[in-house]
This record gives C-alpha cells, sequence and structure tokens, in this order.
C-alpha cells in the first residue's frame, strides 16, 4: 500500500501529511503544533499537496478498487472536505496549482459517456469563487499527459497512438492542436510532461527521446523534433525527479543508482545539500520546497526503519524533525544490504537483501519480485520486507533487465524476455545467494504481484523453488485479449514490444506462460485476486487455479472484495498478511505463530489439496 508522503506549505512554516491510521495531519515543526484534520480509510489517499494560499489542501482519493479517483479540497480552517469533481466524473488525474491562481487547482477529468480525460478549472470554494469551474481544454482520445502554464491553462498534451507512438500537441486555444513532436514507441513507458517555460513558451519534460536514459529536455514550439538537454544523471540512469525555477532553470534532479542521488545544476543545491546531510543522518531525498525556496522538505531513508522527515532552512542551516514519526523498536532488527551482482550473460544486476535478526543457521529465501516490470526496488524502508524479516526469513529485491532507472539500454533488454532472460536474472540471483551461504537453498519461495506474480508461478517450474505467491498476477503470454480491454488498449503495441506477439511463436509464449505450465510445476501456490482488479483478468486467474488443481497441485486462493490491482484497503491488507504468513509458515518449515480468522468479508483461503506422494 503506497501512502502519499508528506507535503510542505507554500509558506515553509507547516507539513501535512498522513498518519498511520489514514488522518489527514497538519503539524507546524517550529512549534509542535499538531492538528488531525480528517479520517480516511487506510489507503484510500492517492494525492496530498498544498494549495498556493496556505489555507487549503488538496486530496485524490479512491475507495472502490476500481481506480475512479475523485478530488476534494480540505480547508484547515475547520477541516471541512469539499467534493470538486465536475457533475457525472468518472475518474480524474493529476494536480496543476499556480501562485498566480492560489484559490484554484487544475486536474484532467473523465466524465460519462467520454473515453478521453481533459483538463478542468477547479475553484477551491465554488461558492465564492471568482470563476466557476470549466473546461479548460478539449483533448484528443489517447491523451495521458498535460502540461499546465502559471496562468493554469492547458498549453500541450501527450497523446498516446494506436500504433503506441506518442504524439506532443501544442494549443493556445484549448482546441486547436498542433504536433510538435512525434516519439518513437521505445519512449512511451518515460516521457512525462513537467510544465511550460513562462518566457520562451518552452513544453518541459522528463524523455529518453534521443539520448541513452531519461533526462530534463526543453521542446521549443519553433524549432520541434530537437529537444535541447536541460539537465542529465552521470550515464546510465534516468532522472526520476527534476527540479526547476520559475523561470525553467533546471536546479536539481533525482536518480537512483545502487543509492539515490541529486545532480545539481544550481551550485547553491549542491552546497546545501551537502551541508544538510552533515546534520541529518539517512541517505537524504528532496521532496520539494516553500514558494521563496528557503525551506526545504527532506527525507532521511533507512531500510532499518520508516522514512525520518526534517524541514531545512538554508539560511540558517538547520534542520527540524517533524513529530512523532516512528520510532525504530529497541533492539536489534533486520539487516538490509545493497549487492552489485553479475547475471550469466554478463549484464550488472543491483539487489537488496534483507536478512533476519540474529540467524542462528541460514534462513530461508523470499525472492520478492516488483510489478511493471518498468518499474524497480530502492533502498528504502519496505514494511513487507522488514515484517518478512522479523519472521525469520530472508528477503530478496532484484532489478531484473527491464526494470526502469538505469537508462534505454537496459530497460530494453527485457524486451520479449518475459519467462526467459528477464526470468533467469531471477534465478542468478538467487543463486548469487546461495553461493555466499547467505540463505538455505531448500527453502526458497518467490512473491510478487502484477509482473512479480507472474514471474512467481513461474518459479514454480525451476527445482530452486519450493512455493510461490502471487498477487493478481497474469498468466498467459499466448493470449492478448486482456490487451483488447479498456483498460490497456491503447497500450497494445508497448505490450508487443515488451512480450513479443508479434515476434515470438505461440509455442514458445505458451511455454513462458504459467497456464501452460501446471504439469511443470512443483509445489503449491497461494494466488491472490482483488475482486474489482481492471487491469488483470479475473477469468483467467481462474482457469489458472482449476488447471493447477487438476493437474494435482496445491492451490490456496483469496479473494479480496474491497481491492483492484493494489491491495490498499485495511481488510485486505490485514487479510494478506495472514494468509502470506500461515502459507510461509507451514512450506518453509518457520515456528508456527497464531493465524487469526480473516477479517469479515474476506474469504478464507481454500484448504489445499494434499501433496501428491510422488514428487513430479
Amino acid at each position: 500500500m503506497t501512502t502519499p508522503g508528506p507535503t510542505l506549505s507554500p509558506d515553509g512554516r507547516s507539513v501535512a501529511y498522513v498518519d498511520a491510521v489514514g488522518t489527514v495531519t497538519v503539524t507546524t515543526p517550529a512549534t509542535g503544533d499538531i492538528r488531525a484534520l480528517l479520517p480516511l480509510p487506510p489507503g484510500s489517499l492517492h494525492a496530498l499537496q498544498w494549495a498556493p494560499d496556505n489555507a487549503h489542501l488538496l486530496l485524490i482519493t479512491e475507495t472502490t478498487g476500481r481506480e475512479r479517483f475523485t478530488p476534494h479540497t480540505l480547508r484547515l480552517t475547520d477541516g471541512t472536505a469539499l467534493p470538486l469533481a465536475p457533475e457525472n466524473t468518472l475518474q480524474v488525474r493529476g494536480i496543476w496549482t499556480s501562485p498566480t491562481h492560489p484559490h484554484a487547482m487544475a486536474t484532467a477529468v473523465r466524465r460519462r459517456g467520454d473515453h478521453a480525460l481533459h483538463p478542468w478549472y477547479l475553484p477551491l470554494d465554488p461558492a465564492h469563487a471568482s470563476a466557476p469551474a470549466h473546461q479548460l481544454a478539449h483533448c484528443p482520445p489517447g491523451t495521458r499527459d498535460w502540461a499546465i502554464d502559471a496562468q493554469l491553462a492547458c498549453r500541450a498534451c501527450l497523446v498516446g497512438l494506436p500504433d503506441g507512438t506518442l504524439r506532443l500537441l501544442t494549443t493556445t486555444d484549448g482546441h486547436n492542436w498542433q504536433p510538435l513532436l512525434d516519439l518513437p514507441l521505445d519512449d512511451a513507458p518515460d516521457t512525462r510532461l513537467l510544465g511550460i517555460h513562462p518566457a520562451t513558451g518552452e513544453v518541459l519534460l522528463l524523455t529518453a527521446y534521443q539520448a541513452d536514459a531519461v533526462r530534463t529536455a526543453a521542446v521549443h514550439p519553433g524549432t520541434g523534433g530537437h529537444p535541447r538537454t536541460l539537465l542529465a544523471a552521470p550515464p546510465p540512469y534516468d532522472i526520476t525527479t527534476a527540479w526547476l525555477t520559475p523561470d525553467g532553470t533546471p536546479r536539481a534532479a533525482l536518480h537512483h543508482a545502487t543509492r539515490r542521488h541529486h545532480t545539481c545544476a544550481d551550485p547553491a543545491y549542491a552546497r546545501d545539500l551537502a551541508r544538510a546531510a552533515t546534520r541529518i543522518p539517512g541517505d537524504l531525498e528532496l521532496l520539494g520546497h516553500d514558494t521563496a525556496d528557503t525551506r526545504w522538505l527532506l527525507a532521511a531513508h533507512d531500510p532499518a526503519r520508516p522514512p525520518h522527515h526534517h524541514v531545512y532552512d538554508r539560511e540558517e542551516g538547520t534542520a527540524v524533525a517533524l513529530h512523532p514519526e516512528p520510532e525504530h523498536p529497541d533492539g536489534e532488527g533486520p539487516f538490509t544490504t545493497d549487492l552489485t551482482l553479475t547475471a550469466s550473460d554478463g549484464h550488472p544486476l543491483t539487489a537488496y537483501l534483507t536478512l533476519p535478526p540474529a540467524a542462528v543457521a541460514p534462513p530461508p529465501l523470499i525472492l520478492r519480485i516488483h510489478g511493471g516490470p518498468w518499474a524497480r526496488d530502492r533502498w528504502r524502508h519496505d514494511p513487507e520486507a522488514t515484517r518478512l524479516a522479523t519472521a525469520g526469513m530472508a528477503v530478496l529485491r532484484v532489478n531484473y533487465r527491464g526494470s526502469s532507472g538505469y537508462g534505454r539500454a537496459f530497460r530494453d533488454l527485457g524486451d520479449g524476455e518475459w519467462g526467459a532472460r528477464m526470468q533467469q536474472d531471477l534465478y542468478d540471483a538467487v543463486d548469487a545467494v546461495v553461493e555466499r551461504g547467505l540463505c538455505d537453498p531448500e527453502r526458497i519461495a518467490a512473491y510478487g504481484g502484477s509482473y512479480g506474480g507472474y514471474a512467481s508461478l513461474l518459479a514454480l517450474t525451476d527445482p530452486r523453488f519450493r512455493c510461490a505467491v502471487a498477487v493478481n498476477p497474469l498468466v498467459d503470454l499466448a493470449s492478448s485479449d486482456w490487451a483488447d480491454g479498456p483498460y490497456w488498449r491503447r497500450m497494445r503495441a508497448l505490450w508487443d514490444k515488451q512480450i513479443g506477439w508479434s515476434r515470438l511463436p505461440e509455442g514458445e509464449l505458451r511455454q513462458r506462460s504459467p497456464l501452460h505450465r501446471v504439469t511443470d510445476m512443483h509445489g503449491p501456490a497461494l494466488v491472490v485476486r482483488g475482486a474489482h482488479d481492471p487491469r488483470v483478468d479475473a477469468a483467467g486467474i481462474d482457469a489458472f487455479v482449476r488447471a493447477r488443481r487438476a493437474a494435482g497441485g496445491e492451490v490456496e486462493e483469496l479473494v479480496l472484495p474491497d481491492d483492484g490491482h493494489a491491495v490498499r484497503s485495511s481488510a485486505g491488507q490485514e487479510a494478506l498478511r495472514r494468509a502470506l504468513s500461515a502459507f510461509l509458515t507451514r512450506e518453509l518449515g518457520l515456528p508456527k505463530s497464531t493465524a487469526p480468522a480473516p477479517p469479515p468479508g474476506c474469504s478464507a483461503p481454500c484448504p489445499p489439496i494434499p501433496r501428491p506422494r510422488t514428487a513430479s
């Protein structure tokens, strides 16, 4: 479950955050004042941001699991939350604000009867607004990103075309769109709009177009097709976050190698980040700043504990910690180390290994596989890895080929390698941990969600693995029917690039699909499915469960009635934790712990079919 991080007020005096039980809270570090404003169901808040007026917070929530996000404003004076969505809204995406319009925000809205998202102007208090809510622009079908200028006008958008390529369009009136730049399919996953340069009108974006890695770039409306680089990270790393001055000048950017690093174009940023690092222990990350850029909100990362946050005063050189924040428990806890490994074909891999405290013998190993696959694991506190390690298991997280953050070449190594070289990277990382004597080679499990669930089920065909846990997994590469659904249709060409439908024979795709490998699998599986998942076909998961059971395999199935592709509800989180603990305790021979019944509304895992007497 991902919760929005804390956010610094425009005046730099207060910080808004979500507490441990889901309540939107505001603290003033200088005085220690803490105000609990709005309780929300855990996992329902997807975005949290200050309005420029310092008097409102902007929220995007989702409570159904169907990814139907809705905007609200939260008034700080009395804690009143007001819905902002226009009538018949089905979904919104993004929050844009500007100091020149302190009492309004912009967001992209999809309304009933329209398959496209269009940017809207939304006043924070409609009863006292100088202008009513209205649509800012009419965008073409397939629009997936927008550039909003300082006047809250939509000036550019990115459109996904049927062949998977991207087209950058610009407008002066919100209706007449002019093509500025066509980006190939290779750049579709990584390109994001940042805004509009106030003086030149250039479109600012993050992209790897005509480069080896994602960098901050600008495209001038008069010279389309030739982006100029504003700031790049050291090769081969991708920039993930960029900070620009109001006039579009780059200040700094963040990239992740084994650890996180800031690349600074502004020498003052480099100086102040270095000075802050001498005062705040941990792996620092700049999260935001006030309007004057005199105060920063910094996160200090340490895998042993949740991130600690500080407000850093650049002029005074002082750092004030936010309180209360979770403290590291007394006694020795799990230890995390970063690993640089080499795949069997010579490519370098980065991984993170979390070891249980005070292990007497080599512990069992959980290979926890991230989804995406164009995502990545990072050096940070991972609550689930901590829980598993505390229970006595080593947890290995691998950035296999195809993961993001390591440049275009590494990402493209994953094309057509689902279930092949991408899978082998995972096995190679496991072998490296086994060879170093850091785990018990007879007790290894795979665990992941989405793509990670797919790879976890496929791992059951390899004798290294004793069992697997898969959350909302894709199970059949040979079928592309799921990509014809409304959620994925416009990404079909990208999926083809990734999976290789048009390049690989059907027999090869079946060989890489858990659904068609059930007779080759060894060991039991726990399969978890969100009842409202809009991304993965439930019928495919059900077909896998039936086929594996028909082949004599053990499969436990857990259905979460309040969740979608991500497990966000508190009941779903608790049900997953309990089922996971009971399954791994039994299959990996861990000391048994009490496993209470699942929360109301969540189905209990189906009893496993008895294990075959003879090994398959």
